[in-house]
């Protein structure tokens, strides 16, 4: 079995290469070519969860089969840990012979920062400049990266709780990245400014209101993904044309999306594709210019499963990694 550590991933995966590996898959998945059950979650202590995330992809000669087991504690910062913790097995779709252990985080991080740069493509404008980001956290720092592969971006504007981490987190990713990254002076004016918003943070009510966007602004939200959580209010909701990962996954997980249907907001016919209708064209992603949009993500374990495929390829192809034998 090969190991991946988090710097074999870093080295192996980049967010233009993953964007198209994730929308090759999901055009796998939308020929009926995949199997991904509903993710297990099993909650834990007073503050954990762990969610089991399998799939399953038939492409061809290449048979791919993994699982993503995944810790979710909300306290963890408190104890001096990461929020999240997760480990991918990767195994061969014919056989089952594990092929690779991968450290799960930056997978996690990555992988969801591309669903949202693929699913960018269809919603945000193409001329989109402006960016403003909630958090400033492993997550946020994933969004940013992915969404300037996809867009035009010249400037980021971070909101975050805890105003020396954010300038931490701006200094960083402006040095990485050769944009303007600055900490907002105001969060409202930040997306009103903002071309989109992405938001990656835990908080359990909204921090983005629908009242303060501008028309053709485009809104990412990939931090909530429990019944009673959400990041943006039900105004943003309603303005928007609401694309998710996958109408299964946002019914069951997304407070994002269950609140306003809950509130009768909005009905069911409001949400007007997953992301794999936006890949194959099925159904139509950003239809004018001065449209809201809104892409709502929980995770799927696809996502996991092609961007551990395609680490796992590469390090085979660079001799990356540490051969282990069970």
């Amino acid at each position: 079995m090969l190991v991946l550590s988090r710097d074999d991933l870093r080295a192996v995966l980049d967010p233009p290469g993953l964007v198209d590996a994730l929308a090759a898959s999901i055009g796998a998945h939308a020929a009926g070519r995949t199997r991904v059950p509903a993710r297990g979650v099993l909650p834990v202590a007073d503050d954990g969860v762990l969610l089991l995330m399998p799939a399953a992809i038939d492409d061809g000669d290449a048979h791919a089969l993994g699982t993503k087991l995944v810790t979710y504690y909300e306290r963890n910062r408190l104890r001096g840990h990461p929020t999240i913790y997760a480990s991918y097995v990767l195994m061969d779709g014919a056989s089952g012979r594990p092929l690779a252990l991968l450290e799960g985080t930056f997978l996690t991080g990555i992988r969801t920062g591309a669903t949202s740069a693929l699913a960018a493509r269809h919603l945000a404008r193409p001329d989109a400049r402006r960016l403003a980001c909630f958090g400033a956290g492993v997550q946020a720092a994933f969004q940013v990266r992915c969404l300037a592969a996809v867009l035009p971006l010249e400037s980021v504007s971070v909101v975050g709780r805890d105003p020396a981490r954010a300038r931490e987190f701006c200094a960083a990713l402006g040095r990485e990245l050769g944009i303007a990254v600055e900490v907002a002076p105001d969060a409202r004016r930040a997306v009103a400014d903002a071309d989109v918003v992405t938001c990656a943070t835990t908080a359990r009510t909204p921090v983005v209101a629908g009242a303060d966007l501008r028309p053709g602004t485009h809104v990412d939200a990939v931090g909530a993904f429990r019944r009673d959580a959400r990041e943006v209010d039900t105004e943003v909701v309603r303005r928007a044309r609401v694309a998710v990962d996958t109408y299964a996954g946002a019914l069951e997980e997304a407070g994002d999306i269950l609140i306003p249907l809950g509130e009768g907001a909005i009905g069911r016919e409001h949400v007007v594709a997953e992301l794999a209708e936006l890949v194959t064209g099925a159904r139509a992603g950003r239809t004018r210019p001065e449209e809201i949009t809104l892409f709502k993500s929980v995770g799927w374990a696809l996502e996991d499963l092609a961007a551990a495929r395609l680490a796992y390829n590469r390090a085979r192809e660079r001799s990356l990694g540490t051969e282990v034998s069970l």
